[in-house]
């Protein structure tokens, strides 16, 4: 499958039939004439509640050396000590995990800002439907079965949902906020982006260019957004021995290289998983924020070097109870830690409301949200986009900007 429209498009059929195929002969992706310099918006999902308290957390909080072991903390001192955080919500010690060195660089240059206590209001802590609701923008089931995906809504809502390439996944398949946008694309490989050879890419043009009704009109679609693709990609060369092998530095070279080709991307998503990390939790949770920290590094490194202006959003279902567990690991909780970087963002700080960690503040065991990720979303859609539709997310009124952009 080289991408998908929507459910009801005819690129599964076209697909199916000729555009899986590999390149053609001479067809590679190229570099459009001068990079886009409209600004896009990239969502990172991290699926499978990553541990905030893991990544960022005050180091010093007695309640949180006392509910947790060594290895599951950030320690201030000793070997393994964590990186310091200046600007943090409250008066403590704020650290971040030793292993985000990345990160910690975008944070000292004030193009990363950390949302604490943040997440969705729901008191669900189950996956499945935290993730749903993330993905739709909502926080209660009733309201999850009249919507589609947030993106797709900001898509139908300004006119980029019916736009080739605007909306774009560099996933395999559509994520849920995707769906239910007639142009929505999943694109992980945007070599197989092709018709095949010559031969059958003249077979299909003729064969759609004299069929009627829907599957005419939609076959036609495909094929020229496969050609001006095509037109637009001539010679280019992704940049080399930035990006890792993983899958989340993958799919991060994808949208940049999406971007430098000028094809009109606006709204971006790509995941990163798996954060489950019910056992064993300190040596697998080194090596997520290892990936998570190198990939956004080469990620934000890349686009600044065309002065591309991208923002970029990253967030977890959910996040891990406060207390470990007797298997080595945290599970399921609530409130988290959610990370704003890239153009215009007001960087070097801890933003949100920090209630502690003793508790009496406590949501049953874990950290209470504060701050509700859709704020975060519609302040950071208000800056980037320059416009937030007020349908957005439906029943759900923002609340006052946090300030996370200069002015």
């Amino acid at each position: 499958m080289l991408m998908v429209l929507s459910r009801r498009s005819l690129v599964k059929s076209v697909a199916a039939a000729s555009l899986a195929a590999g390149c053609p002969s001479g067809l590679r992706l190229g570099f459009a004439a001068a990079a886009q310099t409209s600004p896009v918006l990239l969502f990172v999902m991290m699926r499978g509640g990553m541990d905030g308290l893991n990544l960022v957390a005050p180091s010093d909080d007695a309640n949180l050396i006392a509910a947790r072991p060594a290895g599951l903390r950030l320690l201030n001192s000793g070997t393994g000590a964590a990186l310091p955080l200046a600007n943090g919500p409250s008066g403590n010690d704020w650290r971040l995990h030793p292993n985000a060195t990345a990160l910690k660089t975008l944070y000292d240059a004030g193009q990363l800002a950390f949302i604490h206590a943040a997440g969705n209001p729901a008191s669900s802590r189950s996956h499945f439907q935290m993730q749903a609701f993330v993905e739709n923008g909502v926080a209660d089931a009733v309201t999850l079965g009249h919507t589609n995906g947030w993106i797709a809504r900001y898509g139908l809502a300004t006119g980029l949902g019916a736009q080739d390439f605007a909306l774009l996944s560099a996933e395999p398949t559509l994520p849920p906020s995707m769906m239910g946008a007639p142009m929505s694309i999943s694109l992980p490989t945007p070599s197989q982006f092709n018709a095949g050879s010559k031969a059958r890419t003249a077979f299909l043009q003729a064969a759609y260019d004299t069929a009627s009704g829907t599957l005419g009109a939609q076959g036609r679609t495909a094929l020229t957004a496969v050609g001006a693709f095509a037109s637009a990609s001539q010679g280019f060369t992704q940049t080399s021995g930035l990006y890792g092998t993983d899958s989340l530095s993958q799919a991060l070279s994808v949208v940049s290289e999406m971007i430098k080709l000028n094809v009109g991307l606006q709204v971006a998503e790509v995941e990163f998983n798996p954060w489950d990390t019910h056992f064993d939790q300190q040596p697998r949770f080194a090596n997520n924020v290892t990936t998570l920290s190198a990939a956004l590094g080469a990620f934000m490194t890349d686009v600044a070097r065309y002065n591309l202006k991208v923002t970029a959003v990253a967030m977890s279902e959910f996040g891990r109870r406060v207390k470990s567990n007797a298997s080595g690991g945290t599970d399921h909780g609530h409130g988290n830690v959610m990370m704003v970087m890239g153009s215009g963002v007001k960087g070097g700080k801890i933003y949100g409301q920090w209630r502690g960690l003793d508790p009496s503040v406590l949501d049953l065991g874990d950290v209470p949200v504060t701050t509700d990720y859709r704020s975060v979303l519609a302040e950071v859609i208000g800056h980037s986009r320059g416009n937030f539709p007020a349908t957005l997310f439906p029943g759900f009124t923002p609340a006052a900007p946090l300030g996370l952009f200069a002015s």
